[in-house]
């Protein structure tokens, strides 16, 4: 059976090796997990088998639960081991092992409690979304922190960015779900929800979240025309990101994968310094780049 503890209680459990600080033991937990997993893989039944697959979908499985409870999972997806029908289970079974990834990946960071407390108490896929956000910033050499949540417009913004050379960069995150149809009248209500909870006197980013049917010719000038209308009164978002997840064929695997993509919108607010951290940022996405984010070994 594949057991993966919480850092929490790893550290709880490993007590009496008196690590010097946090970091040494999140180093130790890390390795550790790492070393067993890669152990888990290279097992004669299972690579020969070519079930490394399922053992980290397994792995991830079971670390969720030790994080949240088994209970909590199945709840929140009850279609993943379905497995009679191919479509239904799929996407849930994906959402799964993907939440467990930044769960993971999050463990050591100052806000992971405030985290898990929101994934708990949200839609699954707008938390894995804000945690795909946080895990992409964690690329940037910059410090980043979660906004506990207040109910006060201009103040209940999701995530506080630091940049050097530029300060403190807030940072909304909105996520439409796939049956959204595309509007202009919804890209703009989106947008203009998201300026209310930025803070006035501050520049802004914008990460938003587009369906996969939205995709289709034409459409990215309809898009853009409507980010310039919901922004062009106000001066609080600086650069929209906008990701989209394209399905493409694997030759390789035989699979139909989705490749993440993004579009980004400078807005007149952002100075030349805010838009060059933002070609940054892309520049590492798009070249797979992340020195500075933590990565789940399943």
């Amino acid at each position: 059976m594949i057991e993966i503890p919480t850092f929490a209680a790893w550290v709880e459990a490993n007590r009496a090796q008196q690590f010097p600080n946090e970091a040494t033991a999140w180093a130790v937990y890390n390795d550790r997990v790492y070393r067993g997993m890669q152990a888990l893989f290279t097992h004669p039944d299972v690579a020969a088998n070519r079930h490394e697959a399922a053992a980290a979908e397994i792995a991830a499985t079971t670390f969720l639960e030790s994080a949240f409870g088994a209970a909590w999972v199945k709840e929140r997806f009850p279609l993943a081991d379905n497995r009679e029908e191919l479509g239904p289970w799929v996407r849930q079974a994906r959402q799964r092992q993907e939440l467990a990834r930044r769960v993971f990946e999050f463990q050591n960071e100052p806000w992971f409690a405030d985290f898990l407390s929101y994934t708990k108490t949200n839609d699954v896929a707008s938390a894995i979304f804000e945690g795909d956000v946080l895990q992409t910033l964690m690329r940037m050499p910059a410090g980043i922190a979660r906004v506990t949540e207040s109910g006060i417009k201009g103040q209940d913004f999701d995530l506080l960015l630091n940049l050097a050379h530029i300060g403190d960069v807030p940072v909304e995150v909105k996520y439409k779900q796939d049956d959204t149809p595309f509007s202009e009248a919804t890209v703009r209500n989106t947008v203009k929800g998201a300026v209310k909870q930025l803070p006035q006197g501050q520049v802004g980013w914008l990460f938003i979240h587009v369906p996969t049917a939205w995709v289709r010719p034409g459409r990215s000038d309809e898009y853009h025309e409507a980010l310039y209308e919901a922004l062009r009164q106000t001066s609080r978002v600086g650069v929209v990101f906008t990701a989209v997840d394209k399905p493409f064929h694997d030759e390789e695997a035989g699979k139909i994968r989705h490749r993440r993509l993004w579009n980004l919108y400078k807005d007149d607010g952002a100075s030349q310094r805010m838009w060059e951290a933002a070609l940054l940022l892309r520049d590492f996405l798009d070249k797979g780049w992340d020195f500075f984010a933590p990565r789940a070994p399943f």
